[in-house]
């Protein structure tokens, strides 16, 4: 349900909306859905006047299980040929996942959905906060993952009398906030389910999905992965390394955070302390492999991706305890509250940003340079395009091109909040597309062109270069099990807004990983790989195998580590330690070359923003 149904962030020239099963299901990820919750907020009745009627959750539907079952098919997109305005546009429709979907509806229904007759304002309550992603914490965000498929409900009004019966007076708000973070379909420009769509899926489901194997096609992927890097990737690292974003970034001043008036960039961040000085980061360094240093420690938890600007000033992410995010500006040394949800990225020629989940979600750069107290998303410049979806990257075309935006079918990775034992699957179906956005800056705001879908059967977790000419992806074998990333050239034809645009397959690298970030000469890739009970891991990590005595802490803490990646080579290199329970994760670089990233440990309680001059030292 791209146009029905990341990313709330993450649909064809329409916005792509999701079902819950998007953004569990749809989305194997677990985030809500951005979406205009003044349009979208139901009116209540005032608590001091005469209860509403209790609605139903759901009615009984007395199809024969082949009507019922092609008809829940076809309102989630999921059988063979539906239309782009079906969850397929953003996210693989399989059996395995529908099933899983199915199963987080079971679950919603014995841990959250406990009492549809709402009894008490208590039970009420206790319901509505079960299906935030800290139930303990009463303003952390909703989460579509404790809805599954029943998130396509939230917008009917069984849950406008829940929220009534729940807060009363203030029951609008705090179902905007629901609407805003977890309703399915996403969006304020889309035709969200009927009572009636709604209890065709929900019979369906509590039928136990009868006829799915028989109606669905067999999840089929690639079953191996052949290693290849053509001659493509060397010709386009040696060019960018003299015309890239790092060079054009470099011959334009830009500047970096923490550089003075250093030209090499091996000598800044001197005032940054170093990690190996910290007790928590003594053995986070690898020796040849650059060195970390501390660039904030916080005592919140962050959530999805950390990404920063350019010049490595700004650095932005989710804030896993509210509705809100954070833009920490490290020159002021203060956490900017921002308006959003997750998801920002930043145009490599330093002009602007997007942040998933707010009102608007792409501004300028002059809303943060103005050094602001917090951030609206509608401040002046701010713009809201509904076709950019959840898990987007950006980039923008050399020599006064546009700019772009990508995103694709999406696996939410979150971890390391608690043990987290493998790397995000990689449920990327065969109608599996990438979705490029391109947008030209008129004024001191971007007005978008049209956008394009190009097919990528079982690929997914789309990365696009700063120069917007390559696009690195997760590709799946069966199991939603990733077998390897592929890079993509991009040949874009045309001007202004409007473009032709084909993805060639250059190369294919076969190792497992997290969703990437292009170096800004677009020589590297950086990703973080959670450690897991393999004797590969171990041994990697210096030890006899998975049953060394001494790897027994990762196998139930957990821990995950950066690696670097030269494209042209295919070799990747480790280049942090983390001790069990430390998860270095969403690195990315800054232009000049260093590498940002977030590490959360589990048992400190912190998270910390750290560089690594590992790129500079490799070079």
């Amino acid at each position: 349900m791209s146009q029905i149904v990341r990313r709330l962030g993450q649909d064809a020239a329409v916005k792509r909306a999701w079902l819950v099963v998007a953004l569990v299901a749809c989305g194997g990820g677990n985030k809500g859905s951005p979406s205009d919750a003044s349009i979208d907020a139901p009116i209540f009745l005032d608590a001091a006047i005469d209860a509403p009627m209790l609605p139903v959750f759901r009615n009984p539907v007395a199809l024969p299980d082949d009507q019922l079952a092609m008809q829940a098919l076809g309102i989630l997109g999921a059988l063979p040929g539906a239309n782009a305005a079906s969850c397929n546009t953003c996210h693989g429709m399989t059996k395995q996942h529908l099933r899983y979907w199915r199963a987080l509806a079971d679950t919603s229904m014995t841990k959250c959905l406990t009492d549809l007759q709402v009894q008490s304002q208590d039970s009420a309550l206790q319901m509505i906060n079960c299906l935030r992603s800290m139930p303990e914490v009463t303003t952390s965000s909703f989460d579509p993952v404790n809805l599954g498929l029943y998130a396509t409900a939230a917008r009917l009004p069984w849950f406008d009398y829940a929220f009534w019966k729940a807060y009363g007076a203030d029951a609008q708000v705090q179902k905007a906030a629901f609407i805003e973070q977890a309703a399915m379909p996403h969006g304020s420009d889309v035709t969200p389910l009927t009572q009636p769509q709604f209890d065709i899926i929900a019979e369906w489901v509590a039928r136990g999905q009868p006829l799915l194997d028989e109606l669905m096609p067999p999840d089929t992927a690639p079953t191996t992965c052949t290693p290849g890097i053509s001659a493509d990737v060397a010709a386009h690292t040696t060019q960018l390394a003299t015309t890239g974003w790092r060079a054009v970034n470099r011959d334009a001043a830009m500047a970096m955070f923490d550089c003075g008036a250093q030209a090499d960039p091996k000598l800044c961040m001197t005032h940054e302390p170093l990690a190996s000085t910290m007790t928590y980061g003594a053995g986070w360094d690898l020796a040849g492999r650059g060195t970390s240093r501390i660039l904030d420690d916080v005592t919140y938890k962050s959530s999805y991706w950390t990404r920063s600007s350019p010049d490595g000033r700004f650095v932005g992410h989710g804030v896993r305890t509210t509705s809100k995010a954070n833009i920490t500006d490290l020159q002021r040394g203060v956490h900017i509250p921002v308006s959003a949800l997750y998801d920002p990225g930043f145009f490599p020629d330093g002009s602007g940003f997007v942040f998933q989940g707010g009102s608007k979600n792409t501004c300028p750069i002059s809303v943060l340079t103005s050094n602001p107290a917090s951030i609206a998303m509608t401040e002046a410049g701010c713009t809201k395009y509904s076709q950019i979806g959840l898990y987007q990257h950006v980039g923008k075309a050399l020599n006064g091109g546009d700019y772009f935006t990508i995103d694709s079918e999406f696996e939410s990775d979150d971890g390391g909040h608690s043990a987290t034992l493998h790397d995000p699957t990689a449920p990327f179906g065969a109608n599996a597309k990438a979705y490029f956005n391109p947008f030209v800056m008129t004024g001191n705001a971007y007005v978008a062109g049209t956008q394009v879908a190009v097919a990528q059967p079982y690929e997914g977790d789309s990365v696009l270069s700063p120069s917007a000419t390559l696009e690195l992806t997760r590709v799946a074998t069966t199991n939603d099990v990733q077998i390897g990333y592929v890079l993509h050239k991009v040949n874009a034809v045309g001007t202004t807004g409007n473009y032709a645009i084909t993805t060639p397959e250059i190369a294919r690298y076969c190792i497992s990983g997290g969703k990437v970030a292009f170096s800004y000469d677009e020589r590297w890739v950086v990703y973080h790989h959670y450690v897991t009970n393999t004797d590969a891991d171990a041994k990697e990590l210096g030890f006899t195998g998975a049953s060394d005595a001494g790897f027994a802490p990762y196998k139930t803490q957990g821990a995950a580590n950066l690696y670097l990646m030269d494209l042209a080579t295919g070799a990747p290199k480790r280049i942090t330690n983390m001790a069990p329970g430390q998860y270095a994760l969403m690195p990315h670089f800054r232009s000049d070359g260093w590498i940002y990233a977030d590490v959360r440990d589990v048992a400190a309680g912190h998270e910390y923003f750290i560089a690594s001059d590992a790129a500079l030292q490799l070079e």
